[in-house]
């Protein structure tokens, strides 16, 4: 199985205990997201909802694209590759 790369970006590395990046074996998105949050518990509910959908205000990018647009949570990722897990930013003026 593929060795990836997760990057917690704001306040995900919060919830990990502080921890910036971390390795898991994964063979999508999903599965990457999922094995993330067995290893760091306090970021599953920030994660997912109770339906088990990603929660609306994450960002998710691998292979240099936002997932959403790029085949969502099934996106193959291989080894070596990183996915960046990233706070939504909004506001404006």
């Amino acid at each position: 199985m593929p060795r990836v790369n997760v990057r917690l970006h704001g306040v995900f590395s919060d919830f990990a205990g502080g921890a910036r990046s971390t390795t898991v074996d994964a063979s999508t998105v999903g599965t990457a997201i999922d094995a993330l949050a067995q290893r760091f518990p306090s970021l599953r509910e920030r994660l997912r909802d109770e339906h088990g959908r990603l929660r609306e205000h994450i960002g998710v990018f691998a292979r240099g694209e936002e997932i959403q647009h790029a085949g969502g949570e099934s996106q193959a990722v291989a080894d070596g590759d990183t996915v960046h897990i990233v706070p939504a930013m909004s506001g404006g003026g």
